[in-house]
């Protein structure tokens, strides 16, 4: 861990948790753009194969 610049007895256990929570966030955040990810690249798959079929008119 970096440096501590917080005082008094309890720094040392906030600065343990404050480093614990900013690796959880960094790994949460890394979790979700893997699965928006996935998510944008499904929904463009889907749209390129709808937009390549061809649709017929109802109104003919």
């Amino acid at each position: 861990m970096g440096q501590n610049y917080l005082w008094d007895e309890d720094s040392p256990q906030i600065n343990a948790f404050l480093a614990a929570t900013g690796w959880n966030l960094k790994l949460m955040m890394k979790k979700l753009k893997k699965e928006l990810l996935w998510l944008y690249y499904l929904w463009q798959k889907i749209l390129s194969n709808s937009l390549s079929k061809k649709f017929i008119p109802l109104y003919l």
